[in-house]
């Protein structure tokens, strides 16, 4: 049974769930300045802004900014979840809609100031790509020791999983190489060159998994400040039942 969750550990769950979605987004804009390639559920989000946005060659239209095409990717993956589980579609997990209207929103952020760096060489768009694997798998491991509501791709890969018996960290991997397909045929087709993957795509795919294995095994602070503030919580319905 899982232990009932204070005001407090509530509390510092929602902050942990919020620093978690804006490092991720610091994370991808890092790849995204450097010119190398992004993660597999942006890259198609970059290849639609690449072609509608407001950069060179694109179409013009404002509102399509990565951050923007990467809320609509994430609506979509919840879409799916509904037709797939239909009557079984819990109506909590649609809070994984306003997860994604805050990774995007918090992604436009990000690119506003981190795409003011200077242009990086080949060897710092390498580095750049790194620090956005870092700060990105940091990202991540924080929003899942948040525990409250998954991004709308692992709800997914959730709901494929339960509605076909297909193991998890397959259906996530089909779903990556999904995503990086759309975006390479989409990107030739639409632009005539392959855009948003690239060999920092690899570096991505290859780094983050590890990286996050790596807090999750040396970093165990927020579990302790959960466990604490659960604590906490006990002890004064206990004193409370006591003065009673």
């Amino acid at each position: 049974m899982t232990p009932r969750k204070s005001m407090g550990e509530l509390g510092a769950r929602i902050i942990c769930l919020m620093l978690g979605l804006y490092l991720l987004a610091q994370g991808i804009a890092f790849t995204i300045l450097a010119n190398l390639g992004t993660d597999a559920i942006t890259s198609p989000a970059l290849v639609a802004s690449l072609t509608l946005g407001t950069g060179e060659g694109g179409m013009g239209y404002e509102f399509c900014s990565v951050g923007n095409m990467l809320i609509c990717i994430h609506i979509l993956l919840v879409l799916m979840q509904i037709l797939l589980l239909r009557s079984k579609y819990q109506p909590v997990q649609l809070l994984q809609v306003l997860m994604g209207l805050l990774l995007g929103s918090l992604l436009n952020v990000c690119l506003n100031y981190t795409m003011k760096l200077p242009e990086p060489t080949y060897a710092m768009s390498i580095v750049y790509t790194l620090i956005g694997c870092v700060i990105g798998a940091f990202g991540i491991f924080t929003y899942v020791k948040a525990d409250l509501v998954p991004l709308s791709a692992e709800g997914f890969c959730l709901a494929l999983t339960r509605t076909f018996g297909w193991n998890f960290s397959l259906v996530k991997v089909g779903l990556d190489c999904s995503m990086i397909l759309i975006a390479v045929v989409a990107s030739l087709i639409l632009l005539g060159e392959v855009a948003g993957v690239r060999e920092g795509s690899l570096i991505c795919a290859v780094s983050t998994g590890f990286i996050i294995g790596w807090f999750f095994k040396f970093f165990p602070y927020w579990d302790k400040m959960y466990a604490a503030l659960r604590g906490e919580s006990r002890s004064n319905e206990t004193n409370n039942a006591d003065c009673a």
